[in-house]
């Protein structure tokens, strides 16, 4: 059996500072039943929820204009509970040797094509992030339509 897989390079090494945000590429979700969002950080100057990023959520569009893009409901991360707020950001590692990891896990089947992932952190930050994309309608034959350098089956 062939893995259906489509991985997506969606945060490479982008650093923001205290207030600032870091938006993903757009993640194309054409032809996918699922999606796996891996995101990782560098260590953050406190391990309380005040080091934590202020915002970490998951929007969507049906284009690729980054005005059209909407918060999806259920994956809207923050540093307190509020209205627009689903879920707290998990508290961060201040040592060098633990990254700071989240992660989506993503039904596509009822989300529009793009996704795009922002983050606000309150201490500066480099992030980095993965979409791995599943159950593709057509299974990836070649690195490019698998979205790397080499594809390597077995």
């Amino acid at each position: 059996m062939v893995p259906q897989m489509k991985q997506v390079v969606a945060i490479n090494a982008v650093s923001a500072t205290n207030g600032g945000t870091v938006t993903s590429a757009v993640i194309d979700l054409l032809g996918a039943d699922g999606c796996t969002i891996d995101i990782w950080g560098t260590t953050q100057s406190a391990s309380t929820q005040a080091g934590s990023p202020s915002v970490l959520k998951i929007q969507e569009s049906d284009t690729t204009v980054v005005t059209s893009f909407t918060d999806v409901v259920g994956f809207r991360g923050g540093s307190a509970t509020a209205t627009n707020v689903d879920f707290v950001v998990g508290i961060g590692y201040t040592t060098t040797n633990l990254p700071n990891s989240y992660k989506f896990n993503v039904d596509a089947r009822s989300r529009k094509r793009y996704l795009s992932v922002v983050i606000s952190p309150t201490t500066s930050q480099t992030f980095f992030a993965t979409a791995n994309l599943y159950r593709m309608e057509q299974s990836p034959s070649t690195a490019t339509k698998a979205g790397v350098l080499s594809l390597v089956e077995g």
